[in-house]
């Protein structure tokens, strides 16, 4: 419902005169009227008073509206793509935020459209034995695609296939020929993302297996053919044919001078922005008004099936990678498996709880997963996310879950995409198993660990007991205190140690609540940084993962109050006044000098006081022997994964505790660094594995005790403060409170 809710907004902006009017305006007054707020809530679910206050934000501006993703994967997709360029266009943003680019200057690479509806006419060829060879490269068809298109069944009437895929993927393994692709990090390439643009790609290291790309299998081929296409590709690499082809980028770019330096260049730019070609001035299309915006809607006494991508695994791309198998969804926390998110009333009348196995079957197919209750989901609908439920693709994906492309049906979007809706019954199947989550309460209980305020509030114009019950924490005292109490006794062992101001740093971290969006990606930043191992899922139930860095999820509201979901960022707090040092019984947990909580691997017997101990739980007992015994099948660190270890970090052993180390080693090579180059170590030099992976800046690390160092100016922002600071452990980790959009009462 979408785009009925965007020809809402637009009905208002045009009835209420929010925004100068264009002059051809009126032409879609009929349409507008015809979407008006009251006709539109019911069917949207969104009450009117909210219809108008977004509509007035919205016109408050800078804004834009997007449509696509999976909200408009459906046979209606034109209709909402339409409604938010309209409501776009009202609302004063073409030619501000929405820039129409002129036709052709994406280039060829943008010309016609491409996706799923391309891959129907294919599947109809195949089907007709109109293809002879086939090439796949950087796609798994015979996966991701509806069951119901049969490509599978097609491609087998296909003479020879080949597959470029890395992975022995099901596409891969319906093939002829595999001849393995390199890594991106080793590859050549380019990409013409948008007219203006183009990107350039180098490796950056080198082959690691014993592979090829693509472009250079594809030019062999072609010169021990012959012929006209032989003669004209003459290049003897792929790079060769790289810069033969950026030649004449250079020119369309205007760039005078040698290639090389051009070439030299684009590379260290990572490519080439030119001014697009000057689009016409934008207007309204005639029949505009005549225009139909219609909802998806199943049958009355059927159930509607959303299928979205994970976050996680995305279109099932990502499900041979145990990193990512075991990190769990940001919402339900889930990991190694499918699952089907009913909402709770609709699971009542089912008769549905947590953890049940459900069917949910369309015209084309069925699935049976266990079932997660929650209210973020709209009645009458039931969602299940994709990735899962490889035939192939490796140990780590292979019989993992359900395939929900069983359910989609085989008809192309608006937007060149595959449907993600469907009408589909649900039925228990009379099983119940135990999801493997790593969800803890799902409410705060009044401790304040995810704290968020509104803007009124934070400036003490919102209700009393709101703003004082987010009232920021004396953060900068806290941290003096600390600073205090080390000075004195720890400066001239400091020195001793050579350190280059004589003395020591308070090694930080902010984390800012409003910038985080809980995307996970920050967790897995730690496992390729510190060598953590996965655990697979049924320890997962044991409670035995081993992550030093988790996002925790709670949610508050729901009922009659907007359901909201808060994330918080959860590690090793760095106490200065820690809990976990004064109980290890051997010495193992001990504080550094510069504000760091250690741990002595070689210490550590593993009697788990200091986890005991500790109101964060963010230690972790390690269950795994990192030595390669008699047996391989239970080394660790199988073929090939023990690749991806880092040497900067020590591998622990079976049966001691470990945690986060604020990226310990990034902090010592810093200050080696420095030391030889006699200055101190620049503020931002040292950045954690978490914070360089943050797509959203939300974490910063720096010395909190240097007033000019980022991370402490952050500190003493009017929203940090400590989780559970009442325990006067005094955390290195601050956080600043999330900033709800919403209107006061």
């Amino acid at each position: 419902t979408e785009g009925l809710l965007a020809l809402a907004m637009a009905h208002v902006i045009v009835a209420e005169r929010l925004t100068p009017q264009a002059p051809d305006a009126a032409r879609v007054r009929p349409l507008l009227e015809a979407h008006a707020p009251g006709t539109v809530a019911a069917r949207c679910g969104v009450p009117v008073e909210t219809i108008e206050r977004l509509a007035r934000e919205f016109a408050a501006g800078p804004s834009v509206a997007l449509a696509g993703g999976v909200g408009t994967q459906h046979e209606q997709a034109h209709g909402a793509a339409a409604a938010a360029l309209l409501l776009n266009y009202v609302a004063g943003n073409v030619g501000r935020t929405v820039h129409v680019a002129a036709a052709g200057s994406g280039g060829a690479a943008l010309a016609g459209p491409r996706g799923y509806g391309r891959l129907v006419e294919l599947v109809e060829a195949m089907r007709a034995g109109q293809v002879g060879v086939l090439f796949v490269h950087g796609a798994n068809p015979a996966y991701a695609s509806p069951a119901s298109l049969g490509f599978a069944a097609a491609m087998g009437q296909v003479p020879f296939k080949v597959s470029f895929s890395r992975f022995m993927d099901e596409t891969a393994q319906a093939a002829d020929l595999v001849l393995p692709d390199h890594d991106p990090l080793e590859q050549w390439n380019d990409v013409v993302p948008s007219g203006g643009l183009r990107g350039l790609q180098q490796p950056v290291m080198q082959p690691v297996f014993d592979t090829r790309q693509t472009g250079d299998v594809l030019l062999a081929v072609a010169q021990n053919l012959g012929g006209r296409v032989g003669a004209r590709l003459t290049a003897a690499s792929y790079k060769d044919y790289l810069q033969d082809a950026w030649r004449a980028v250079q020119r369309e770019a205007g760039v005078d001078g040698p290639f090389e330096a051009f070439w030299t260049d684009a590379l260290q730019r990572g490519g080439v922005w030119t001014s697009p070609r000057t689009p016409p001035r934008a207007g309204l299309a005639a029949g505009v008004s005549d225009m139909a915006v219609t909802a998806w809607e199943a049958p009355a006494d059927r159930l509607t099936l959303m299928a979205y991508p994970s976050p996680v695994l995305h279109d099932g791309r990502g499900a041979n990678r145990p990193w990512l198998q075991e990190l769990p969804d940001p919402v339900t926390k889930i990991t190694w498996g499918s699952w089907v998110e009913v909402h709770p009333e609709t699971a009542a009348e089912f008769g549905i709880a947590e953890g049940d196995v459900v069917e949910v079957a369309s015209e084309t197919g069925s699935i049976a997963a266990p079932a997660y209750l929650y209210a973020g989901v709209r009645r009458g609908v039931v969602a299940v996310p994709t990735g899962q439920g490889h035939t192939a693709f490796g140990r780590y994906a292979q019989g993992r879950g359900a395939s929900v492309y069983t359910l989609l049906p085989a008809v192309p979007t608006g937007f060149g995409g595959v449907a993600h809706y469907a009408a589909v019954d649900l039925r228990p199947a009379g099983a119940h198993v135990r999801l493997s989550k790593t969800e803890g309460t799902t409410r705060q209980l009044g401790r304040g660990i995810a704290r968020a305020t509104t803007l009124a509030a934070l400036r003490g114009e919102g209700p009393e007991e709101e703003h004082a019950a987010h009232a920021a924490a004396p953060v900068p005292e806290h941290i003096e205190d600390v600073l205090h109490e080390w000075e004195e006794a720890q400066r001239t062992e400091w020195r001793s140690r050579g350190n280059y101001a004589g003395e020591h740093p308070r090694w930080g971290l902010v984390i800012d609540l409003a910038r985080c969006t809980g995307c996970s990606a920050c967790v897995t930043a730690c496992h390729a940084e510190n060598n953590i191992p996965t655990v697979g899922p049924e320890l997962i139930k044991r409670g035995r993962e081993m992550s030093w860095l988790r996002i925790e999820r709670y949610f508050e509201g729901g009922g009659e109050e907007p359901l909201e979901t808060r994330v918080v960022p959860m590690l090793c707090q760095h106490c200065g006044n820690a809990p976990c040092e004064p109980v290890c019984p051997v010495f193992a947990a001990y504080h550094t000098p510069d504000g760091l909580n250690a741990q002595v691997y070689n210490r550590c017997v593993g009697t788990r006081y200091c986890s005991n101990n500790c109101p964060y739980k963010v230690r972790y007992f390690n269950w795994f022997d990192y030595q390669a015994p008699e047996d391989p099948r239970t080394f660790a660190w199988p073929e090939p994964l023990h690749w991806s270890l880092n040497p900067d970090v020590t591998m622990r052993s079976k049966g001691v505790m470990e945690k986060c180390t604020f990226c310990v080693q990034r902090i010592r090579g810093a200050q080696n660094q420095a030391r030889l180059e006699d200055r101190p170590v620049r503020d931002g030099e040292i950045r954690t594995a978490c914070q360089q992976t943050c797509p959203a800046d939300a974490i910063v690390f720096g010395d909190l005790r240097n007033p000019d160092s980022h991370a402490a100016r952050l500190a003493a922002d009017a929203r940090a403060y400590h989780v559970l600071e009442e325990l006067n452990t005094k955390p290195g980790v601050v956080y600043l409170t999330k900033v709800r959009n919403v209107t006061e009462a």
